[in-house]
């Protein structure tokens, strides 16, 4: 696995999954990352299984020097996160795909929002990056998962600050 995450954030899950649904905060969360949130849906009701799918547009000049090399002016990234319903204790699954419609690179991974109580969660995130570039593929993977690390790192804080923020 690439990326390996386990962050204690400070809310509880359903509070959690309210942000992650809430088209104000995926743009906000785009902005810190320097991109555009283009289209912006969630498929099904918060209390069961639903999806959240956003596209988001951004400058290749935001991508690792060695991505900048191979993929030039806007970049589209697809993402789909399908969460699971609640378990008994509230805790939910997601899997996620990233698709960057400019390049032949993707990502998949798994978040599990584990209650710990009314407010706290333990957020662990597992996934991988996928480059099928020949030549320089292994490169743009080994500079692509600091970003993956850094971006859920990201999440997790401005979740946090947003729930509190509206509290």
């Amino acid at each position: 696995m690439a990326l390996e995450s386990e962050l204690v954030i400070p809310h509880s899950a359903q509070d959690i999954i309210k942000a992650y649904a809430d088209r104000d905060f995926n743009e906000h969360l785009s902005k810190k990352v320097g991109a555009k949130l283009v289209s912006f849906e969630v498929v099904g009701p918060l209390e069961g299984p639903f999806e959240i799918i956003t596209e988001q547009s951004m400058s290749a000049e935001k991508l690792p020097e060695i991505a900048k090399k191979v993929i030039k002016g806007e970049v589209s990234v697809h993402v789909t996160h399908s969460w699971g319903a609640p378990d008994a204790a509230g805790s939910r699954r997601a899997d996620t795909a990233v698709k960057i419609s400019s390049a032949p690179v993707s990502a998949q991974s798994a978040q599990n929002l584990h209650v710990r109580g009314a407010t706290e969660t333990l957020s662990t995130v597992r996934g991988d990056v996928n480059v099928s570039i020949p030549i320089v593929g292994k490169k743009i993977k080994a500079a692509a998962e600091p970003y993956m690390r850094k971006f859920v790192d990201l999440q997790a804080r401005e979740v946090s600050a947003w729930i509190s923020s509206r509290s």
